[in-house]
């Protein structure tokens, strides 16, 4: 238990500056578009002529229209959470990626796990660094968007804001467990990160297609940006699809713990493919 606790403050202590980094940025964002709102409404004439000169698939892009754009929850999603989960993904495809696959190509996890550390308690402390990091990051953008919202003419809460980043959290989970598993599979954390992010703009681009082509929905569907839910409402907000995408977190965490555990530490320019059928085999 002291080694867990140990390995989870060293961790989340690595990823001060990320934190710091995404989480500042993102609440800048947030200073900067919520006030936005009240000039949007005080030329809504002149909006509303401009949105209705937009082609109806560039709005339907963004999974808005010409109607939603001009409420509180439309404006947020098009300018504010449309892209969001891409942006801040690239945070958790790096992070998971390199989460143990860094240490591990530069020599320093033999030295680490050299020391009276379990393997088990090593790879929790860091999983949940990497949890909490995303946590911090995703409460700082929303206290970013929160600061402004007595003085700006949107008419919602604390609380409504936070829903879409209790959804953007959710998302950034599940790229770095993937990425994270992806690093005990794949011979290098490059690799790793660039299977993820590959999945990260696909998925994003897929899914706001299949507003416009529905034989694409099917394949959306399967794609983890599909659940993104910037909704304002609890009314609005799919618990079961917050369940789901946490499941699938908690699957790809257990093989990759069960990965770690069981393999041996490489040295930088030893990587290979941990997957069986994909394994190098040596010459007899």
């Amino acid at each position: 238990m002291r080694s867990l606790s140990t390995t989870f403050r060293y961790t989340l202590t690595r990823l001060r500056a990320q934190i710091l980094g995404w989480g500042i940025g993102l609440a800048l964002y947030g200073l900067m578009i919520v006030p936005f709102y009240r000039i949007f409404g005080a030329q809504q004439e002149r909006f509303q002529q401009m949105i209705a000169s937009y082609p109806p698939e560039f709005l339907a892009f963004f999974g808005a229209d010409t109607a939603s754009m001009l409420t509180p929850a439309g404006f947020l999603k098009m300018y504010a959470f449309s892209m969001l989960p891409l942006i801040i993904g690239i945070f958790a495809v790096v992070a998971g990626s390199g989460l143990f696959a860094s240490d591990e190509e530069h020599g320093r996890l033999d030295l680490i796990l050299a020391h009276p550390v379990g393997r088990t308690p090593f790879f929790l402390g860091r999983c949940l660094a990497l949890g909490v990091a995303a946590l911090l990051i995703a409460l700082l953008g929303w206290l970013g968007f929160c600061i402004l919202l007595h003085g700006s003419s949107l008419g919602i809460s604390w609380g409504q804001m936070s829903l879409p980043f209790l959804s953007l959290l959710i998302q950034l989970l599940v790229y770095a467990t993937l990425a994270l598993l992806l690093s005990m599979l794949l011979p290098s954390r490059n690799l790793a990160a660039a299977f993820a992010g590959a999945l990260l703009v696909v998925s994003y681009f897929l899914s706001s297609l299949a507003f416009l082509d529905a034989r694409l929905e099917a394949v959306a569907r399967i794609l983890p940006h599909s659940y993104f839910q910037p909704v304002l409402s609890l009314q609005d907000l799919h618990l079961t699809w917050l369940a789901g995408l946490l499941g699938v977190c908690l699957v790809m965490t257990v093989l990759a713990w069960l990965r770690f555990v069981r393999r041996d530490v490489r040295l930088s320019g030893e990587g290979s493919w941990q997957a069986p059928l994909l394994r190098r085999r040596k010459p007899a």
